[in-house]
């Protein structure tokens, strides 16, 4: 391979997002029901409601993050083919 090549794992990036995806499809990001009030005493029922306060706010920031990520390897595996097609066309591979 000369140095110019680029390559591009474009199976290896697919099956990231395809794993993310599927992994992204078990994050719920409700809130549970569960009413504390019923289940546990005042300083447990505290820290469990902090906790799902805090849980909250991440499963939001972590379906954000998540989401960018496979925007960006959506916009790198299509870019990557539309290069690949117009320099195939180009060397006559289109026609």
């Amino acid at each position: 391979m000369a140095r110019s090549d680029i390559v591009v794992p474009g199976a290896d990036l697919q099956d990231a997002a395809d794993s993310m995806r599927r992994v992204l499809q078990h994050i719920s990001v409700k809130r549970s029901s569960a009413d504390f009030n019923q289940v546990v005493g005042s300083p447990v029922r505290d820290a469990a409601e902090h906790f799902e306060d805090r849980w909250d706010s991440g499963r939001k920031q972590l379906r954000q993050e998540c989401d960018d990520i496979l925007e960006a390897i959506d916009m790198i595996l299509s870019t990557f083919t539309d290069v690949d097609n117009q320099s195939g066309d180009s060397l006559g591979g289109g026609r």
